[in-house]
C-alpha cells in the first residue's frame, strides 16, 4: 500500500514531476523498545534525526534489509511487528526517486551490541538516541515547518509519514 508520494511541487509548489529512471530501494522505519519509545538517530552537528533504514542489497527481502539495518546501526536484535507501505520520493532537482519500504519493529530484548553501535556512529555519523513516540512527531512537524533545505524537506517529510502510519497501526 503506498503511503505517499513526496515531490518538489509538495515543498515548492508547481506541478508534481515523477522520475522513471535512477531508482534506489531502501527500508525505514519505526524501532519500538520495551517502553514504547522509538529509536532514532541524531545526525551529528545537527538538529535533526531519522529512523533507522538503508539500502536494501540485492540478495535480501525488504524485511530482510530493515531488520539488518537496525541491527547494524542501533545494536539490537529486533522481530517485525508489520509493514506500513512505500512511499515514494520524486526529487526532480537530483533526477532520483527513492522508494522506501516502511516497517515498524521492537527490540527482543534489552542487550546492544555496544562494540555495533560505536562502529556505526563512527561510520554514519549518527548516534542512536531513544525517544517518546509522540514528542518526536511533534518534533518533526516543527522541524519540517521551519526546513529550507532540499534534502531534509524530503527526510522530514519522509519519517512524519512513517510515524504517522505507524502510530495508526501500532499505537505506541
Amino acid at each position: 500500500m503506498l503511503i505517499a508520494k513526496i515531490t518538489d511541487s509538495y515543498f515548492y509548489g508547481g506541478e508534481p514531476q515523477y522520475i522513471d529512471s535512477n531508482t534506489s530501494y531502501n527500508v525505514r522505519g519505526v524501532l519500538y523498545d520495551n517502553s514504547g519509545n522509538a529509536a532514532f538517530m541524531k545526525i551529528e552537528n545537527s538538529e535533526y534525526y531519522k529512523l533507522p533504514g538503508g539500502r536494501i542489497e540485492i540478495t535480501e527481502t525488504p524485511e530482510q534489509a530493515f531488520i539488518r539495518e537496525i541491527n547494524e546501526q542501533t545494536g539490537y536484535q529486533a522481530e517485525m511487528i508489520g509493514y506500513l507501505g512505500w512511499i515514494e520520493e520524486h526529487k526532480a532537482k537530483r533526477k532520483l526517486c527513492t522508494v522506501s519500504h516502511c516497517f515498524a519493529a521492537r527490540i527482543i530484548s534489552d542487550n546492544c551490541n555496544t562494540d555495533v553501535l560505536q562502529e556505526a556512529q563512527r561510520r554514519l555519523g549518527f548516534k542512536l538516541e531513544w525517544l517518546n513516540f509522540n514528542d518526536a512527531m511533534g518534533m518533526y512537524s516543527t522541524l519540517s515547518d521551519g526546513s529550507k533545505e532540499y534534502q531534509i524537506n524530503f527526510m522530514l517529510k519522509r519519517e512524519l509519514l512513517i510515524m504517522q502510519k505507524a502510530s495508526e497501526l501500532f499505537p505506541a
